[in-house]
């Protein structure tokens, strides 16, 4: 008998386990009873799925309870599977939370991945060996995307206005001047922004939202009451860093001692001198809702414990988590 479907699949799981239970046991009334559900239930079930598939599944046997059909004995195997697949499916999943080891995505800000992403992966396989962490650098639109997609479980960003994402602030993080080994400055190990603002202020034009970026020197360079200075667009940070150290300006970059090689081969980093610390928010941003894996929560539990190498200067800048969802 050929079985005519809806274009959707419209019935539920618990209609099929109501159908394989009974037949199964040959009997409605007492399939309802190990299902703990009432026969009225049962019996609505299976007529809703027959009607559904447009076929008879069972013949109904006023004393002798029900059996299959032709259409019945062909559905029964198909039924059983999808019940065993949606069985399987629920195990890995409560596998997938509960595990601690297992793949794990995480997107990072390209402009943030430099100086983090060396120092994090190798926390992460010292203390946590069997969680394999894949990273996705990119701009702020491939991390919205990548969360999006559920391609990536949580992302490392700087804190930025104007993303629709769920923002965790970790650790401020200090910013510090860049420039080449022969730059006057080196030798002093420090300067003011005053002093820097008479060179090339260099900006890797990494993301979608780089006019962000720039706000934030402007004001850094306003609140030091200290004119903008001259900026190039660069293409990547690997040139920014190539110009410095042929002594084609400076850079504003996070810094943490974990990394102290992030600046180049080449190049020297530069305290500022400034009045208020030039440091940014680090965090953890999500699409608003998720429940986190056991995986992600132990990544982010290795990031607050992760310290990012803060000056002593700034150590008693407070590590807080107060979840904020940063307006669209």
């Amino acid at each position: 008998m050929e079985v005519t479907v809806a274009d959707h699949a419209d019935f539920s799981l618990a209609q099929l386990r109501y159908f394989v239970t009974s037949a199964e046991i040959g009997n409605i009334s007492i399939a309802a009873q190990q299902l703990h559900a009432s026969q009225s239930a049962v019996s609505m079930a299976i007529q809703r799925l027959e009607k559904h598939l447009n076929t008879t599944l069972f013949f109904r046997h006023r004393t002798k309870g029900v059996s299959l059909t032709p259409s019945g004995r062909v559905l029964l195997d198909d039924a059983k599977a999808l019940l065993a697949q949606a069985q399987d499916m629920l195990n890995r999943s409560r596998g997938w939370q509960g595990e601690t080891s297992g793949m794990l995505n995480v997107a990072v800000l390209r402009s943030v991945a430099p100086n983090l992403v060396p120092a994090v992966l190798r926390l992460v396989k010292e203390a946590s060996p069997g969680l394999a962490v894949t990273i996705h650098e990119g701009t702020i639109d491939d991390v919205r995307e990548l969360l999006r997609m559920g391609t990536c479980e949580l992302a490392v960003t700087s804190e930025l206005p104007g993303q629709a994402l769920s923002f965790t602030r970790l650790a401020k993080v200090v910013m510090s001047a860049v420039v080449s080994q022969s730059d006057p400055l080196a030798p002093v190990g420090r300067a003011t922004l005053r002093q820097l603002a008479t060179r090339r202020l260099l900006v890797a034009d990494l993301d979608a939202g780089h006019q962000a970026d720039m706000d934030n020197h402007a004001r850094i360079f306003a609140d030091a009451k200290t004119s903008m200075p001259e900026v190039l667009l660069t293409s990547s940070i690997a040139t920014m860093l190539g110009l410095i150290g042929v002594c084609d300006g400076f850079a504003l970059m996070c810094r943490t001692t974990k990394s102290p090689n992030a600046c180049g081969p080449d190049n020297v980093w530069l305290d500022i001198v400034s009045e208020r610390p030039c440091a940014s928010w680090v965090g953890v941003a999500t699409v608003p809702g998720l429940t986190l894996s056991s995986r992600a929560e132990t990544f982010v539990r290795l990031l607050e414990g992760f310290g990012y190498g803060l000056p002593d200067s700034l150590q008693a800048l407070p590590l807080s988590r107060p979840s904020q969802a940063i307006p669209a």
